[in-house]
This record gives structure tokens, C-alpha cells and sequence, in this order.
């Protein structure tokens, strides 16, 4: 699903009022329609309506809205900046909405108690218009409205979210439900914003939104089963192993056996032909009783050191490669790290130990020098320490600090998470699948594995990444359902990731 950026809401709205011939006065209409019908949701007719309106079209919304809702419910309108209306259309509303007998109050007269305590609050303040801090002015209304047992409506974008990256204000409006207009916001679906908005209801208002996508360029999205649909590679029925590349695994430890096994058992489920993996001589008899289809490179690690030329040359032999899952973060690591990103190869994904060795032993700068597509996969904690910044910052700013960690430094970035960010820095992904069955120890080696095996045979490491995070969050979803979110594990993932995959096969008709 396509996420439009505030930008871009101008310009769709300029397309539609010039190139499709829709009047202003009527997307504002629509949009005062798609606010009613929450407030008709949420409290039965005969209840009390505030609806703050500030002075653009946000605010004009809220006029629209009114005049839907009068004769329905107690409707009173506070002109939150005392300035009447600035667009013809919203003038329009404001006046449809005086000439009906509507009242309208000042800010002073709500939070000085004049006010009848309402059933709902709409808040059409500011909108997508809104970057940077409230007014101050504001501040006693912002108070009033989050400490009130009313239900409360954000029109597009409750107040004090920046509906492009996520980030909140520490003044902020919580709604109840946030209705987005013609198309949804990244930052309405990112944390920390979206526990701000509620339930999120998308009212397109009519918009042809087939025809704005063939004119206008979007490059934020959401990624959910149709991008999973798109996504997923045809398996021809005269293909062969050769046909779905071969994945190289540098994965667990002594210290950390396990991790190397869920990640060499989701890249097995994972789709591609080939699949090997680096294991100390000491723990091969475990991983052969269990993966006897898997291939093992034996003597490449010997008591917990790499044997790193022969891991790089093995590497530019594989399709993809994967290091770091449970290994023992080292110099020795991190050089291997830095002599596969300088060496010529395939897809590379950077993982937990192997992120935390290059935060530590290597600068980052050494990203500069790659000569593959790299794809990082930090948790907050993990990307801080590469980043240098807090994990406080990361977890306040996710949208803006993967985008420009991964523009500057040319790589793919996964920021793990709710809702977890995958962006090359200008294309920017936002997955729609997963939840706290997944916070567990484990559950990102299953990722790596995963996306290290899908990254063998797709055509684009960006749509690969993505797709590997939707499978592995929408696992953890149907297991969370059978078995709670308390008691899914790891180990449940890959066998259910294999479900996941089937259903999106019969999904794209491919059922033989």
C-alpha cells in the first residue's frame, strides 16, 4: 500500500482540483463526511461534539464535518486561532455552518469551564500542515483534551505528530481514532506516532487513486500481503535447485550453537536451492542430525576463529551471505566483516554480533568502501551503538535516523521493532506484520536466515528485505493466535513461515 508524504498531499490535491476537474470545495465536503461518520461511530446521535478548528484546511474539515453532523448531535466549534477560515472552500463551510445556527467558541471559553463537557473531541487543528512545536498557546487546550473522558477524533493527524517520520511532540493530542484522508501517512504507522493515533481509518474521499499513482511518484509504503503477493518470485514448475541460488550462512558459535541452527532452518524454509553453513567441527554431528539437506563448510572456524580468507572466497561464491547470527563478537569478526564488505560478492546481511563487532572494533566508515549490497539488520540497541546515537533518539525518530543512516552509508537498513522500518534511504518500507510474540532471544536469527536464503534468489535486495520481515511478523501473528503472545518461540517460526509462503502462492493463483 502506497503512504504519501505531507508533500505529496498537496500535490495529489492540486492533481485532483486541476488534472481531474474536482472541485476543492468538495474534497473538503468528502473529507467532512469521512470525519462524521467516525464521530457517528463513536457516540450515538444526541451526543455532545467539540470540534477544534484551526484555520486551513485541516480546520475546514472540521467546519465540513459540523455541518454533517448538525441536526444529529450538540455541535459546538472552537476557532482555535480566532481567524475565521483562509480558504475560499473552507469559508464556504464555516459559513454553511453559521447560517444553520452553529455556535462557535474560543479556547479561553473551553478551558474556562463555559463549555458543556462533550462525547467527542475532533481535533482539525494543524493536520499534515503540522512540523516542528505547537504554539504554546495550545498548551492548556492539549492538556484539557488528553485529560478528558471524551472519545477524541484527529482529522488526518492528531496535533503535535509529524505525519512524514513519526516523531511526537511532548505536547501531543492521544486520539481514540485518527481518520486519514485520501491516503495514509508513513508516520501515522511508525512508533512512536502510532500509539498516538488510535485505531487509523483510511477514507480515500473518492480520490481515483489509480489514476494519481500512474502521475504522481510515490516512494513510502506499506508493506502488506499485496506488496507480499507482488513481491514473492514465481518458482517455475521446470525449475531446478540451480535456478534459486545458493545461500552461505556464517552463523552461531559455541557459545551460541542454537542461533546458527534457527538460522540455517529458515533459510532452508526459506526458498533457496543451496544452503551452507559454517559450523566448528566440534558441533557438526547436531546440525547434520538435524538438517541433513544442508551443506556444511567444516573446517572454517576452528575454536572460535574464522578462517577469513576462505570465508570471503567462499562468499563470492554464493548467492548471498549471511554473518553474525549468535556469533562471538571479535576482532576476528570484525575483520571478517570489513573483508567481505571491501571484497567483490553478492548480497550481504550484517547481523547482531557481527553489527556489534563493526560498532566496536571497525568505524562504520568502512560501509563506504563496499563493493556488494549490504542489508544491516539492527534492533534500536544494536543500530545506537553503530550510529552513535541513544537509543532513546533512534526509538523517537525511527523513520528519520534509518533513512539517513542508510542514505549516507549506501546500504539497506532493517530498523527491528514495531513496525519495522526496511529503507535504502530513499525508498522507505513500513511492515504492517508482527507484535510482542516476537520479543524474544532467537527470533532474529530466524530473520537473518530467512532473508539471507529469499536474498539468494530475488532480483532486488530492497522488495527481499521487506518481504523476509513481512513473512517472519505475520508467522509470529497466526502462531500468536494458536498459541498467545506469551507463548510463541523461535524455534515455532520457521515451519510457519512456510505456511505463510503457501498462502501467499495460492494468493497469486500458483496452486499446483
Amino acid at each position: 500500500m502506497k503512504l504519501a508524504r505531507s508533500s505529496q498531499i498537496k500535490e495529489i490535491d492540486s492533481f485532483a482540483i486541476n488534472s481531474l476537474g474536482i472541485p476543492a470545495v468538495v474534497l473538503m465536503g468528502r473529507s467532512g463526511v469521512a470525519v462524521a461518520n467516525a464521530v457517528r461511530r463513536l457516540c450515538p446521535k444526541g451526543g455532545n461534539v467539540l470540534i477544534l478548528a484551526g484555520k486551513g484546511n485541516n480546520g475546514g474539515d472540521g467546519y465540513a464535518a459540523a455541518c454533517e453532523l448538525v441536526g444529529e448531535y450538540e455541535i459546538t466549534i472552537v476557532d482555535v486561532f480566532l481567524g475565521g477560515q483562509k480558504t475560499s472552500e473552507g469559508k464556504y463551510y464555516l459559513n454553511e455552518y453559521l447560517s444553520g445556527g452553529g455556535s462557535i467558541v474560543s479556547i479561553d471559553d473551553v478551558c474556562g469551564g463555559k463549555v458543556n463537557s462533550p462525547d467527542v473531541i475532533v481535533d482539525a487543528i494543524f493536520g499534515t500542515g503540522f512540523f516542528g512545536t505547537p504554539p504554546e498557546s495550545l498548551y492548556p487546550l492539549i492538556d484539557l483534551v488528553n485529560s478528558s473522558v471524551a472519545k477524541r477524533i484527529a482529522v488526518d493527524v492528531p496535533l503535535g505528530i509529524n505525519a512524514d517520520d513519526g516523531s511526537v511532540h511532548e505536547k501531543a493530542i492521544c486520539a481514540d481514532v485518527t481518520v486519514s484522508l485520501s491516503y495514509l501517512k508513513p508516520g501515522l504507522l511508525s512508533y512512536p506516532a502510532r500509539k498516538y493515533c488510535g485505531e487509523v481509518i483510511l477514507d480515500t474521499i473518492g480520490m481515483p487513486c489509480d489514476v494519481v499513482e500512474n502521475n504522481i511518484p510515490f516512494s513510502n509504503y506499506l508493506f502488506d500481503m499485496d506488496e507480499a503477493v507482488s513481491s514473492l518470485p514465481k518458482r517455475e514448475s521446470n525449475s531446478s535447485k540451480g535456478n534459486f541460488g545458493k545461500t552461505l550462512l556464517v552463523t552461531g558459535s559455541t557459545a551460541y550453537p542454537g542461533a546458527g541452527i534457527l538460522t540455517l532452518e529458515a533459510a532452508l524454509r526459506g526458498g533457496a536451492g543451496y544452503v551452507t553453513q559454517v559450523v566448528d567441527s566440534q558441533e557438526i554431528g547436531e546440525y547434520i542430525f538435524h538438517f541433513p539437506e544442508a551443506i556444511f563448510a567444516r573446517d572454517l572456524v576452528s575454536g572460535g576463529e574464522l578462517d577469513i580468507n576462505s570465508i570471503t572466497e567462499l562468499s563470492g561464491k554464493n548467492s548471498s551471505t549471511l554473518v553474525g547470527s549468535g556469533s562471538l563478537e571479535s576482532q576476528n569478526l570484525a575483520d571478517l566483516v570489513e573483508s567481505l564488505i571491501v571484497s567483490e560478492g553478492t548480497p550481504l546481511i550484517i547481523d547482531a554480533s557481527a553489527i556489534n563487532a563493526l560498532a566496536r572494533y571497525k568505524s562504520r566508515e568502512v560501509l563506504k568502501s563496499r563493493k556488494r549490497e549490504i542489508v544491516l539488520t539492527p534492533h534500536p540497541l544494536e543500530f545506537a551503538r553503530l550510529s552513535d546515537l541513544s537509543v532513546e533518539y533512534v526509538q523517537k525518530n525511527r523513520i528519520s535516523v534509518a533513512k539517513a543512516f542508510a542514505k549516507e552509508y549506501g546500504v539497506i537498513l532493517i530498523l527491528k521493532g514495531a513496525a519495522t522500518i526496511i529503507t535504502d534511504g530513499d525508498t522507505l518500507y513500513i511492515n504492517s506484520t508482527g507484535s510482542s510474540a516476537l520479543a524474544k532471544a532467537g527470533s532474529g536469527d530466524v530473520l537473518a536466515g530467512l532473508l539471507a536464503s529469499i536474498l539468494a534468489y530475488h532480483r532486488n535486495a530492497l522488495s527481499a528485505s521487506a518481504l523476509a520481515v513481512y513473512l517472519h511478523g505475520k508467522a509470529g501473528d497466526v502462531l500468536a493466535e494458536r498459541l498467545s503472545k506469551f507463548s510463541v518461540t523461535p524455534s515455532d517460526l520457521p515451519l510457519e513461515i512456510a505456511k505463510v509462503i503457501r498462502e501467499i502462492e495460492k494468493a497469486k493463483g500458483e496452486t499446483s
